[in-house]
């Protein structure tokens, strides 16, 4: 018997072949029950936008709110130009005010204007207020539905004004408390709530020590404060103190996605590219600057070969091992640089650990260099019954060992405290270094003995 995972994916395949096919009856049939996610997994799939309009004409308001969350960038953006104006806004109407800020601040001005003349005047204030904030932002993350009492209100009623706002606090994890200006002054975890007397006033139950964000604070700061003191859902303020929206977990795990996805392109060398199936305009424009700046560095690693081209003449066998040598430096320089940028990022580095970090990265530098050098030194000896070539590349190996993970720790840290993102232009440098001081130690060395 297929397990669920293989009945699902079979009836995800079928529901593709019928779309396809214009069998519109049998899709609709497919659909009953099937995942948000996974409908919007099959949309991704299909080839053309009109059967991706195709299979979305056949949701109803909720359901396509629902979907179009889940939907990849793509996709997302050419449903919204492709679908008329009502349909749009009336997804944006069963959306909560973040996913709905966020579904159309990628489209023009005027767009977003006509959208927002069609929904309610509470979802066109909430969503206009989040379109102001920087994306990347507390604020630019939020939603604008939260739970705020008053510390004199009484746990029935608090009970009482949550039943009646279910549906727009359908996903509650603590009520917060303010005071007569909307000044935040605690919170109420619900399951206190619900264990608490009817007769209780919020005052005596709430926590007045509330981890809170401002607005105008970083995304990434906000996943630190998440993962520091393991929250589910974090109160926003304004520069006064006053509460004005909520993140709540969900948003945070799309946050570290998205700045885990970042990084990873960004230490590859490409900026603007989140898919394979970007367009090849997008992949021209984020490539070619960093593959022109590689080719200037590979460029001074020849110049560099240049400069002792007697000696390569000399001995031949140099070509080749000084390769390894910048090789291994390369690859040492690289790891040291990982760890750096993914310690400033999480925040567990900062700049004045310099000195206790270099310790660190030479104590494990000093080791595999030396074991390396000597096994490889040995094994060039081994080959080329060479002694002064077997203990050069050795040491050579051991010194482009030492200074790669010097260059790896010193680069993400400098381009950090001149305010340049280590992710983006530390590997270029690292390589670059390595690469040249690696042909330049093991060639100098060894023209001393040719």
């Amino acid at each position: 018997m297929s397990n669920p995972a293989e009945i699902e994916a079979a009836r995800k395949d079928d529901l593709i072949v019928k779309i396809a096919g214009g069998d519109l009856d049998g899709a609709d049939r497919l659909l009953e029950g099937l995942h948000p996610a996974d409908i919007a997994e099959v949309i991704e799939a299909l080839e053309g936008i009109d059967e991706k309009l195709r299979l979305f004409a056949l949701l109803d308001a909720e359901q396509s709110s629902e979907v179009i969350r889940e939907l990849g960038e793509d996709s997302r953006t050419s449903l919204l130009e492709n679908l008329a104006d009502n349909r749009v806004s009336a997804i944006i109407e069963h959306l909560d005010t973040d996913d709905a800020a966020d579904l159309i601040a990628k489209l023009s001005e005027e767009r977003q204007v006509k959208l927002l003349r069609r929904t309610s005047p509470e979802t066109r204030r909430d969503v206009e207020g989040l379109l102001a904030y920087p994306e990347d932002t507390a604020g630019g993350i939020m939603k604008t539905e939260v739970a705020a009492v008053p510390a004199d209100a009484t746990v029935a009623e608090v009970t009482e004004y949550i039943r009646k706002n279910a549906e727009q606090f359908h996903d509650i994890h603590n009520v917060f408390v303010t005071d007569d200006k909307g000044t935040l002054v605690g919170l109420v975890p619900l399951r206190r709530l619900i264990l608490a007397s009817d007769f209780s006033p919020v005052s005596r139950i709430m926590d007045t020590d509330v981890v809170s964000v401002r607005a105008d604070v970083d995304q990434e700061e906000v996943a630190h404060l998440f993962e520091k003191y393991d929250l589910i859902s974090l109160p926003v303020v304004d520069s006064l103190g006053c509460l004005v929206g909520r993140i709540t977990i969900d948003d945070v795990v799309d946050v570290i996605e998205e700045e885990a996805t970042e990084d990873i392109l960004r230490l590859g060398g490409i900026t603007g590219e989140s898919t394979a199936v970007t367009n090849s305009a997008e992949g021209i424009r984020s490539r070619l600057p960093w593959l022109a700046l590689n080719l200037v560095t590979a460029a001074a690693g020849a110049f560099t070969i240049s400069l002792f081209e007697k000696t390569i003449q000399a001995m031949a066998v140099a070509a080749a091992l000084m390769t390894i040598v910048a090789s291994q430096g390369g690859a040492a320089g690289v790891q040291t640089m990982t760890l750096i940028v993914r310690g400033l990022a999480l925040g567990e580095v900062r700049s004045v650990q310099v000195l206790r970090i270099l310790g660190k990265q030479w104590l494990v530098a000093l080791v595999n260099g030396s074991a390396l050098g000597l096994a490889s030194g040995t094994a060039v000896y081994l080959w080329r019954h060479d002694i002064h070539l077997s203990v050069i590349f050795g040491v050579a190996l051991l010194a482009n060992h030492l200074i790669a993970v010097t260059i790896g720790t010193l680069v993400p840290l400098g381009l950090k405290l001149v305010r340049v993102d280590p992710a983006v232009s530390s590997n270029v440098f690292v390589t670059a270094s390595t690469d040249l001081l690696g042909f330049f130690i093991f060639l100098a060395l060894l023209s001393s003995f040719v």
